[in-house]
């Protein structure tokens, strides 16, 4: 049988940041104000980039759902009002003029970052919980069968003939 060649190992272009920004800057050019309002309104989720260590970057993920969803009824007020040109660039600093909209953008961003910092501590929980109590049944069931079968099946102390050789 002839042996299948190894494929060389593809190396994967890592995802610039230049890149996003060459390709957002003309659009955030024309669409000033709201872009204004994403780039002052999403600062917890740029954080949350820079400071998660994980490749999977699940931080910037769980935070910026949040965090987004807390900027689109601003963005969409702007919409409904008008900004038809770059100098109504005014208009998407006059938002944040109002603490309310400091406290819902950023407000939403906590509820990310708590999110981030509650969910896995519960999952694990449970997943070893649920491990215990897993434990616990083959334990039972395991005492159930020495005193149908004797102490030869619970494996205890004896060897399997696979270990030591003999068959």
């Amino acid at each position: 049988m002839a042996r299948k060649p190894i494929a060389p190992k593809v190396r994967r272009k890592k995802k610039s940041p230049m890149m996003f920004i060459m390709l957002i800057a003309p659009a955030a050019l024309v669409l000033l104000p709201i872009a204004i309002v994403f780039i002052i309104g999403m600062i917890p989720t740029f954080v949350a980039y820079v400071v998660d260590r994980d490749p999977e970057k699940s931080a910037p993920i769980t935070v910026g759902g949040p965090n987004l969803c807390g900027c689109l009824p601003y963005v969409l007020d702007l919409w409904k009002h008008g900004h038809t040109t770059i100098v109504s660039s005014f208009a998407g600093l006059k938002v944040f003029s109002d603490p309310m909209v400091w406290l819902v953008t950023y407000g939403a961003a906590a509820v990310g970052w708590t999110l981030y910092f509650v969910i896995p501590p519960l999952v694990a929980n449970a997943e070893i919980m649920r491990s215990e109590r897993r434990i616990e049944a083959l334990r039972q069931k395991k005492i159930t069968l020495v005193q149908e079968w004797g102490p030869e099946v619970s494996g205890d102390g004896i060897e399997d003939n696979y270990t030591t050789g003999l068959m």
